[in-house]
């Protein structure tokens, strides 16, 4: 349940900062000046509360529960997306529709076969160096996507990086209640474990916002929902040994996880092919760019007085 609620969080989240993304100046990624300019946007701001709450709900989750169950119930925050965007006036069509429901199929597929699992305690940082190994290939990847292409490949690039922080972030602050039940505060303040999760998570959300800049929402959402649970399950399984169906039941486990994905893929898809054929409005103003008015979609401004009263 916590880890529901956290999905609804983050998908509230994505929509919020991903309209506060594109009121600001273009800048770099990594650029920490991104963060100051957002920092002034109400919208940006109000989807950061969602965030707060949701990484929050998030942190309990992971120490209460195995990271290869939390992490793809993360999902759950794009399908979240489409009745928020219906509720604020923006269109929702048919295909967005039937991936979302694809999405939420595989996942209850993929939990309803998930064993009882119990998670070994890393004890020393050999224990963590094939999962960070895993991590910074598939992070450095991502960014070598970013800094190589423009546009949507830019955008899928940050995402699958801040993808990948976020996972490891998770699993990090997974360590943090055994740190805590053994040495207490003083114990963790003085961990690696805190400091890098803290990092990256960091490093994640400068990430996060620039792929939010790059292009529509769906494709960096789509990239950081995908490569989260991917690199969680990953984890869960290389670094904190937790057991998965085997047999045949193996088989329909990684079909209902591999279900999700398409779904969460088919998201991206439909909104990216959706923003390609809108072409330029009347005024020049570019492709996709939300308006207001009966029947239409709102501005951010219309937006932002819609959420803000």
């Amino acid at each position: 349940m916590l880890s529901l609620v956290a999905a609804v969080c983050f998908g509230t989240a994505s929509v919020l900062q991903h309209q506060g993304a594109n009121r600001v100046r273009r800048r770099f990624p990594l650029n920490p000046g991104l963060l100051v300019a957002l920092a002034r946007q109400r919208l940006w701001l109000l989807g950061v509360v969602a965030e707060v709450v949701g990484v929050a709900a998030h942190m309990v989750a992971v120490n209460l529960g195995a990271l290869s169950v939390v992490q793809p119930l993360l999902t759950v925050g794009l399908v979240v997306t489409l009745p928020l965007q219906a509720m604020l006036g923006l269109p929702v069509r048919r295909k967005p529709v039937l991936a979302a429901t694809l999405t939420v199929a595989g996942l209850a597929v993929f939990l309803a076969i998930q064993p009882t699992v119990q998670s070994r305690d890393p004890q020393h940082l050999r224990d963590w160096l094939p999962g960070l190994l895993l991590v910074a290939i598939v992070a450095l990847a991502g960014l070598g996507i970013a800094l190589a292409w423009w546009g949507r490949a830019r955008s899928l690039g940050l995402g699958v990086a801040a993808g990948a922080m976020f996972s490891l972030s998770a699993a990090l602050v997974k360590t943090w209640g055994e740190i805590l039940g053994a040495g207490g505060v003083p114990a963790l303040a003085t961990s690696w474990e805190l400091w890098m999760a803290l990092g990256c998570g960091l490093v994640g959300a400068l990430l996060s916002q620039a792929a939010f800049q790059s292009g529509p929402l769906g494709g960096p959402l789509a990239a950081m929902m995908v490569t989260d649970p991917v690199i969680g399950v990953s984890l869960g399984a290389i670094v904190f040994g937790e057991s998965f169906a085997t047999g045949l039941l193996a088989v329909v486990q990684a079909a209902g996880l591999a279900l999700t994905l398409t779904g969460v893929w088919l998201l991206a898809t439909s909104e990216r092919r959706s923003a390609d054929g809108d072409g330029a409005d009347g005024d020049g103003a570019p492709a996709g760019t939300p308006r207001e008015g009966p029947g239409k979609s709102l501005t951010p401004r219309g937006l932002e007085r819609k959420l803000t009263g």
